[in-house]
């Protein structure tokens, strides 16, 4: 008895005696008695308030880097109550999975107001189906290829998901075609069931929303046919909803602010920071809107410059908190109600109506237009262009041409000197008259191109072209990623654009553009009107950065506008007379 029980003991400690090894063994391949031997040293010198905080903090240095473990997509609801795209990232961060990131994809509205109802009807099952479609692309395509990956690899992941994307658009553009060739082979071997018409029917005439065409209006030769509709992949806001999802997630994880953490992904080194100008929407107009008046579609105001950004907003707060009220008292209390970017929607017949309100409230409010507050206007020129005159409806019944509107712009602004921005006041497609625009009224006003330009990803691309402007909008919505907006400002500096960063009708709560407009330094910012929560966020988490930057005094301001004057280049010298020509003569006639 005593033998047996004294070989149990002696097996019992050669066991613990290798357990022992074993672990000797694995901690001395991990390095951890050096490491640990290494942070009490420092610590010793360092005496640290928290010395376990500090213990933490430093095997959280050498603990594996974090990766994407889950991806969670929804359906949810944007500011207009339409669907939209959500994505959650979840990641393994020192062995434990954890919730880190989230995004909402804005909506993209590609009708007006004023479009007819079956058209609205076909947008919405088309969105539907955007919606259904990004959702099916995350789950099935994106999430998969991004599992086990570095948050923090920004560039790295925009471009995988971009290169699925375009993957996932060859695939639809092929099952496109053949379904095509289907319909086609079947038309035409039963051509009593094709769908096709045989009789090419012609399309109606677009007659403007505020009235019928008079008879015998005068007609231009020169119809312009409407612009194609840009075919994306159907599901295209997977793209967006992801890339800031990763976005943020990486910023999570390196514990910082989300512009802090953009900063980072440049690689410009910029020792102070000029928080964005607001230019907040007061009143809307324009062709879809009730009234005559269709130049103006959103009358925005401006803060003077070199006000901080508190004061600004109050005071804008103010002003448009007093149109309001007048409307009110002109109009009744259905004048009061504000629109999907958080403006009021009066009823006017001229653009002078809506100036002379605003600056009627300004003067009530104890300011000055054009000293405290300045007006930009977005012109939304492509929206009030009649395709069978050519010409442009400023007012209903009143057209015209791009000459007549660079003489109209000029007048108005003379009239109004507070006006210091005019936001795609012609179509793209007037290059000369955008050059003469630019040329006439730059010097006195920012002329910012929006619709004018290509989407971000297109405009890395692209490029400018021959349309120059001091000003270009960037939207961060459909297939930008967030890489992309930032190579997008990029090119805008290096041709010495400046870069205004706007949201769209279909917004979310999410307040990341205004920390990515502060990162990339953009000169405006358009986020709405000082109403409607999601409006109203982005200025508040403007508010928080500038709060943050003074304190760590990295935040500088401009005393006045900066114009860049755009001037068309200088002719080419002209051939100097004493060259002679190859025969010895000077140019003679013979």
């Amino acid at each position: 008895m005593a033998t047996s029980m004294s070989r149990a003991s002696e097996r019992s400690a050669r066991d613990i005696f290798d357990t022992k090894q074993r672990a000797v063994k694995f901690y001395k391949e991990n390095g951890v008695p050096q490491k640990l031997e290494d942070i009490l040293n420092s610590m010793f010198y360092e005496n640290p308030p928290d010395v376990y905080g500090r213990l933490s903090e430093y095997f959280e240095t050498l603990s594996k880097t974090p990766i994407i473990s889950k991806i969670v997509t929804r359906e949810i609801l944007d500011s207009k109550g339409q669907p939209t795209v959500q994505t959650d990232i979840y990641c393994i961060v020192k062995g434990l999975e954890k919730f880190l990131g989230s995004s909402t994809a804005s909506s993209y509205n590609s009708l007006p107001e004023n479009a007819p109802q079956e058209k609205k009807e076909v947008d919405d099952k088309e969105r539907q189906d955007n919606i259904n479609a990004a959702i099916e692309h995350i789950q099935t395509h994106l999430a998969p290829a991004l599992i086990n990956r570095d948050p923090c690899q920004q560039q790295v992941i925009d471009n995988l998901i971009l290169e699925l994307a375009n993957t996932l658009k060859q695939e639809q553009d092929e099952k496109q075609r053949i379904e095509q060739e289907k319909a086609a082979a079947e038309a035409e071997a039963d051509p009593s069931n094709s769908s096709l018409p045989s009789v090419k029917e012609t399309p109606a005439k677009s007659v403007s929303p505020k009235g019928k065409k008079k008879i015998g209006s005068a007609k231009s030769s020169m119809v312009i046919p409407e612009e194609p509709k840009e075919e994306l992949l159907i599901g295209c806001s997977a793209v967006c909803s992801m890339s800031q999802a990763v976005l943020m997630t990486g910023a999570a994880l390196k514990k910082c602010q989300p512009y802090e953490y953009i900063i980072g992904l440049t690689s410009e080194v910029v020792e102070k920071y000029e928080i964005p100008t607001p230019m907040l929407n007061v009143m809307n107009s324009g062709r879809a809107a009730a009234g005559k008046q269709n130049v103006i579609k959103e009358l925005l105001l401006i803060p003077k410059p070199g006000t901080s950004l508190k004061k600004g907003l109050k005071q804008m707060q103010y002003v448009f908190n007093q149109v309001g009220k007048m409307l009110t008292a002109k109009q009744g209390v259905s004048a009061n109600f504000v629109n999907d970017m958080g403006g009021y929607c009066p009823t006017v017949d001229k653009p002078e109506q809506l100036l002379d309100t605003v600056q009627e409230a300004i003067t009530n409010v104890g300011l000055t237009t054009g000293e405290d507050v300045f007006f930009g206007i977005n012109c939304a020129a492509h929206e009030i262009f009649d395709m069978d005159k050519a010409k442009y409806e400023v007012t209903s019944g009143v057209m015209k041409t791009c000459d007549d509107m660079i003489e109209f712009y000029g007048d108005l602004i003379n009239r109004y000197p507070a006006i210091i921005a005019l936001i795609d006041p012609l179509r793209k497609h007037e290059i000369e008259g955008w050059g003469k625009l630019c040329e006439r009224l730059s010097e006195k006003c920012f002329i910012i191109g929006d619709y004018v330009y290509p989407r971000p990803e297109r405009l890395i691309q692209e490029g400018f072209g021959e349309l120059h402007s001091s000003a270009v909008s960037l939207k961060l919505q459909r297939l930008t990623t967030v890489s992309d907006m930032l190579h997008a400002a990029q090119v805008a500096k290096d041709e010495k654009t400046l870069v205004m960063i706007s949201d769209v009708a279909g917004a979310s709560s999410d307040t990341i553009l205004a920390d990515l407009a502060v990162s990339i330094r953009a000169k405006f910012v358009k986020f709405g009107a000082p109403s409607r929560g999601e409006r109203v966020a982005q200025y508040n988490r403007l508010i928080q950065i500038s709060e943050a930057l003074e304190e760590q005094d990295r935040l500088t301001t401009s005393e006045a506008f900066n114009f860049p004057v755009l001037k068309p280049p200088e002719p080419e010298p002209e051939p100097d007379n004493a060259i002679q020509e190859e025969d010895g003569t000077s140019g003679q006639a013979s």
